[in-house]
């Protein structure tokens, strides 16, 4: 009775998301619909830049007016509204959550920050760590599918940008933050704009006593960003850390494992410029360190049972050349890093990786097309190549189909190579992941609405992941046999008058025969459905409210929906929000059996001192 009940109010919660679709829809038909052009938007790359309508690959860009406007507060909100991406938390609040693009696995995204890489050579469970605050961010840049011809390692399904904010005029602005399960927030961001540079300071505490035993956090955020523009050339500094403390209740172990807890620290220091030896020539420079600390603790007030402590570094520097010239737009690149982790588990290890990229884009009438070879040598490891292409053919001004191609490789983390305890166990002997992906997609883009298309397939070789062959064996890291990966997205919005409405969906289909383990911990299980809506409305110049429904269905057959809402003011220097987040009280959970918190609210206060 309680499958048919839990069944029946989840078909109710469909007719009544179609019944508020089709009203919105008749309204239009009383209305003048409004003309809004949508910005076009210069996709950043140390590689080729190209406007988004000219790009020949899956590409999403989120911009900061969107960010606002959809009422998230993490970066994992944003994320997880996307087609094609999937996110799997342990907690609330982007306490820790996993990366998934097009069904690969958390350890092959690439995450980029003002296009510096942030990888973590330990896990990709880390990757997010690195993420700097939500006010901070000027677009999101999502290139979905095999990019490693583009960035090499870790880019094997896809790599997401984040594009920080440059000052704007001399303000400080303070934010506040409350809400359910004892959450609290406060900022305070601060601009100042000279003559021939810009500076940027934004500190950011939040807490929780956590929605169940052992999830409370305490976060601290700190990002600087300053910029000198002098006659020669630009100069760009940024620098971030990041530190968090939280519960961890059956975040990695056994879900009766409740009392583990965690303490990560992620920091970043760049420096990058830009000259132009002349109008056709561009060269970017970048500098950077990045660096990780995790320290894990199995019974939290028990350290002496079993603790773990790893600290990642991170010094590299890259060297990207664009030339234009009459047969096209060549690009070429260097990058050097050296790697090293210390561990009382892992071990202390060290490589050097040397990576570099040719490409050139021909372009002739409507066509363009564009070849391209990346190479990667590791140290520990051994030589990497990554051809690939990109096709595109312009049927209009709004109008373009393309096709791309490329191979891309993952070389095993630390902790796949490394890792051992009582239910766990790393596999020295792994061998690097390898896939060749291929797409075809539409985009289509007119003044006030716009609608893209993809078909996708990864035929990808020696995947790692955790697996057992009976239930009570050690997860052991493993290469799975061949796996073949179909897929497709859609995605469209559309603004008429005050309105804006979304609508995406993607699905994926792991084709696993002839996979020979029994049960997969990570990627055996993909989202094969995923529907993402939202419908906004500016009921006027102050006020500001949408609402989103997300469903989701797992390859096993698991399936969940989620519906949040969000209204805002704003007057003057002030502005109120207020988000309510799993309206329905969805009972579901995303990674490890662990349970997502249902129905609760943030509220939040920003005001602009000047």
């Amino acid at each position: 009775m309680k499958e048919v009940y839990d069944q029946c109010i989840r078909q109710s919660h469909i007719h009544i998301l179609i019944y508020v679709f089709f009203l919105f829809l008749v309204s239009q038909f009383h209305m003048t619909a409004q003309e809004t052009v949508l910005d076009e938007v210069i996709v950043s790359s140390p590689r080729i830049e190209l406007l988004l309508n000219q790009q020949s690959r899956s590409v999403v860009t989120i911009t900061s007016e969107e960010i606002v406007e959809s009422g998230a507060t993490t970066l994992i909100d944003v994320l997880d509204n996307v087609p094609g991406i999937e996110l799997r938390s342990r907690g609330a609040q982007d306490v820790q959550s996993d990366i998934y693009i097009r069904g690969g696995g958390f350890d092959q995204v690439l995450l980029l920050i003002d296009g510096i890489k942030v990888d973590n050579p330990q896990t990709g469970h880390h990757t997010l760590n690195a993420i700097v605050p939500i006010e901070m961010i000027d677009r999101i840049e999502i290139l979905k599918g095999a990019a490693g011809r583009i960035y090499g390692q870790n880019a094997f399904s896809g790599a997401i940008n984040i594009v920080t904010k440059k000052s704007p005029a001399e303000s400080l602005k303070v934010m506040l933050g409350g809400g359910s399960f004892d959450y609290q927030k406060a900022a305070v961001f601060a601009a100042d704009q000279r003559e021939s540079s810009s500076h940027s300071l934004l500190i950011e505490a939040t807490s929780s006593d956590g929605y169940r035993y052992n999830t409370d956090y305490n976060n601290q955020n700190y990002f600087w960003k300053s910029s000198w523009e002098t006659s020669q050339e630009p100069l760009d500094l940024i620098a971030s850390f990041n530190n968090r403390h939280f519960g961890a209740n059956g975040f990695y172990a056994r879900p009766e494992n409740t009392d583990q807890y965690e303490a990560t620290q992620s920091s970043l220091l760049g420096i990058s410029t830009s000259f132009q030896p002349n109008d056709k020539l561009r060269v970017q420079p970048k500098l950077y360190w990045k660096r990780g600390q995790d320290e894990y603790i199995f019974i939290r007030n028990n350290p002496s049972i079993y603790r773990n402590l790893h600290i990642t570094n991170k010094f590299g520097g890259e060297v990207n050349t664009t030339w234009t010239h009459k047969a096209g737009t060549t690009g070429v690149g260097f990058e050097l890093a050296r790697v090293s982790i210390q561990s009382n588990n892992l071990g202390d290890h060290f490589r050097t990786l040397i990576h570099g990229y040719l490409e050139h884009r021909f372009s002739k009438n409507r066509w363009d097309v564009t070849p391209g070879l990346s190479v990667s040598h590791y140290t520990d490891q051994d030589t990497f190549y990554y051809p690939g292409i990109d096709i595109g053919y312009q049927i209009a001004d709004h109008a373009r189909l393309y096709f791309n191609s490329g191979y891309t490789y993952r070389i095993p983390t630390y902790t796949d190579l490394y890792y051992n305890d009582s239910s766990t166990e790393g596999n020295e002997s792994l061998l690097p992941e390898k896939s060749l992906s291929t797409e075809l997609g539409y985009r289509l883009r007119r003044n006030n609405w716009k609608l893209s298309l993809s078909l996708f397939q990864r035929d990808a070789k020696n995947y790692i992941d955790y697996v057992v062959q009976q239930e009570n064996e050690k997860w052991k890291a493993t290469n799975i046999d061949a796996m073949k990966t179909k897929g497709g997205e859609f995605d469209f919005m559309t603004m008429i008058g005050s309105h804006k409405l979304s609508f995406g969906y993607a699905f994926l289909d792991d084709d696993v025969n002839g996979v020979s383990v029994i049960f997969s911990r990570y990627t055996i299980n993909s989202r094969k459905h995923h529907i993402s809506s939202r419908w906004g409305m500016q009921w006027s110049q102050s006020i500001n409210t949408s609402v989103s429904y997300r469903y989701a269905e797992q390859d096993s057959g698991y399936n969940y929906d989620v519906v949040d809402a969000h209204i805002s003011y704003k007057k003057n220097r002030i502005m109120f929000s207020l988000q309510a987040n799993n309206i329905l009280k969805t009972a579901y959970t995303e990674q490890n059996s662990v349970p997502m918190p249902k129905g609760h609210i943030l509220l939040s206060l920003h005001y602009q001192l000047y």
